[in-house]
């Protein structure tokens, strides 16, 4: 419930300044990962190749990305932010800057380290369930 009050809440602000989830999820993978293929990008957003190929079209179409041959498979694409690409990027960091404080507000450091700890320990515990099932199957 929580995950998805915080997404439904960053994405309207997102929207709010123009910037579809579809969008700024793209183009904050490309960013994490430039120089991705457009199936790794994909499974980064959890997404049909078909679904994400469409964006990365219409992204390049509007000049934020660009697709260069891939050095290892010439059936593959990288794909590249361009400089038009970096004031949308400006604008999520600032966007979760904000979220960052409002979501925080009155937590002190250690509040957070614990918070951080428990995370991790949640997201170990989801990991290995993961595994027992893949491993039972």
């Amino acid at each position: 419930m929580v995950a998805r009050q915080l997404r439904v809440t960053f994405d309207q602000s997102a929207e709010r300044s123009g910037l579809t989830r579809a969008r700024w999820t793209l183009i904050a993978a490309v960013a994490r990962n430039p120089g991705a293929t457009q199936r790794l990008i994909a499974e980064a957003l959890e997404v049909r190749e078909i679904t994400a190929g469409r964006l990365i079209d219409r992204l390049c179409d509007e000049g934020y990305l660009r697709r260069e041959e891939n050095p290892t498979d010439r059936r593959a694409y990288c794909v590249f932010l361009t400089p038009a690409a970096q004031p949308l990027l400006d604008k999520l960091d600032e966007l979760a800057k904000i979220h960052e404080a409002a979501i925080f507000a009155g937590f002190d450091s250690e509040d957070l380290e614990k918070l951080d700890a428990l995370l991790d320990a949640i997201a170990g515990n989801l990991s290995d369930f993961r595994s027992q099932r893949a491993a039972a199957k």
